[in-house]
């Protein structure tokens, strides 16, 4: 959903840098609430939102590096989720095929967790109709519109960054 934001909040500031009119802090939030709104009505991001939330956004980080494992409060840590919410994330995913679980060695408190590769094929196809839905949005755009999206994506991530 992160990504949304950040994609209302520059389509609003490349728009409204086009029409000449000038957005106080305040107006610029307003309008971007009202974009966000929008988008949640109309369902029109649901392809990409649901790719970097739940399920999804745990199949992605473990697909990074798919020889690795992890075990699940690392993955809470990583995710920024809690041990409960990766618990049942990972019985859900388990069930689907989509990670394993092992115990690691002698010690049966470890359980170490990887993508299987019908998470990774999963995941993988949900990534290319993100990056498909994007293309025809990108489409739309010029090249400098598309420059400049990137610019402002990277310094609003930057900021944000450092906020915390």
């Amino acid at each position: 959903m992160t990504f949304f934001i950040i994609c209302a909040i520059i389509a609003n500031s490349i728009s409204n840098e086009k029409g000449g009119d000038f957005l106080d802090k305040r107006e610029t939030t307003q309008a971007f609430l009202s974009a966000m709104r929008a988008s949640y009505f109309n369902n029109t991001a649901k392809t990409s939102a649901d790719y970097l939330r739940g399920e999804c956004r745990m199949l992605s980080f473990l697909n990074i590096d798919k020889e690795r494992q992890y075990q699940s409060g690392e993955l809470a840590k990583h995710l920024n989720i809690t041990t409960a919410r990766t618990a049942a994330t990972l019985r859900t995913l388990e069930k689907k095929g989509y990670v394993t679980r092992s115990v690691c060695g002698g010690d049966k408190r470890k359980i170490f967790v990887s993508i299987t590769p019908a998470g990774s094929r999963f995941i993988e196809k949900k990534r290319e109709d993100v990056c498909l839905f994007f293309d025809r949005i990108f489409d739309e755009l010029s090249e400098s519109d598309r420059r400049d999206f990137i610019r402002l994506i990277s310094e609003i991530t930057e900021i944000a960054g450092n906020m915390k």
